[in-house]
């Protein structure tokens, strides 16, 4: 675990065999099909108040983003994405994963109030919600890399000229890829926009956790967004939908991308076994439960 923002904010690192070896967060990944998925861009904004509260409307999905008055609640802007494995036995496995995971947040929390973390139902099925916000307080940017928030975002510059005290940065980005088959012998991948991504979508994400500080002694816990790959109608074709992968860590940063933003992959076995190893990470993934 790690403790940034002045102890208010929980990560969850990658195991060290040093105390000098620099902490990089721990990337996860799972898969499943998209229950419900609240993803930029910004397209239209209506400046109406209503109440107390301006209105943005993502078109493409109806969702209506209400902003509040007091623009230094712009904090609490996110974008998420809600999966569920339709009762597979692996994505019940990642599910008992990511209760493992909290359940260690909880242990290293001692002293404070770790408030309780479910995970969702979507009729009889079990789901997960993985999210990031948009923004971070300009106090705790200091030294962090800045993000484009006009690239998938905000190109409509419509939230940007909202922003004081806050930022984007590359802690708060989301990125989006999309499968795709080269021949018979492999895969490669190319982004997306995230408007590409609707319900009934089958994907993998890379995802991470955190636990945030709210009010004195409560934290809760945050299941992050890191990244989003898209298994496009070529892929689904060689894919099981009997098979949905548990939570297995990703041996490399973020995305999907290698040289030219293309990562052509033996992926006739893997496949089958839903699995984004490439091959300079040879490595076996690790269970969730190894991880924690």
């Amino acid at each position: 675990m790690l403790e940034t923002q002045e102890g208010r904010t929980v990560l969850l690192i990658q195991s060290r065999p040093e105390r000098s070896t620099p902490p990089e967060e721990l990337v996860l990944r799972v898969q499943g099909f998209v229950l419900q998925a609240d993803l930029p861009p910004i397209r239209r904004n209506q400046y109406a108040p209503f109440s107390l509260l301006y209105v943005i409307t993502f078109e493409q999905t109806g969702i209506v983003l209400r902003l509040p008055a007091n623009l230094s609640r712009l904090i609490d802007l996110r974008q998420s994405v809600t999966i569920g494995g339709l009762d597979a036995a692996p994505f019940a496995d990642a599910v008992s994963g990511v209760l493992a995971i909290y359940e260690h947040f909880k242990l290293h929390l001692r002293g404070h109030n770790l408030r309780p973390w479910k995970p969702g139902q979507e009729g009889t099925y079990l789901a997960l919600t993985f999210g990031n916000r948009y923004l971070t307080p300009a106090k705790f940017a200091e030294g962090e890399p800045v993000a484009d928030l006009s690239l998938d975002v905000d190109p409509f510059n419509i939230l940007r000229p909202l922003l004081t005290n806050q930022v984007h940065l590359q802690e708060n980005v989301v990125e989006y890829w999309e499968q795709e088959s080269v021949g018979t012998s492999g895969q490669s991948f190319r982004r997306i926009k995230p408007d590409l991504i609707v319900p009934g979508t089958m994907v993998e994400l890379q995802v991470a956790f955190a636990a945030v500080k709210l009010g004195r002694k409560d934290f809760v816990f945050l299941p992050k967004l890191r990244a989003i790959c898209d298994y496009n109608q070529s892929a689904l074709k060689r894919l099981s939908l009997k098979t949905v992968s548990p939570l297995k860590k990703v041996k490399r940063k973020v995305g999907y991308g290698g040289e030219g933003e293309q990562v052509v992959e033996e992926s006739q076995r893997r496949l089958k076994k839903m699995s984004l190893q490439d091959q300079e990470h040879t490595a076996e993934y690790s269970d969730v439960h190894m991880s924690t």
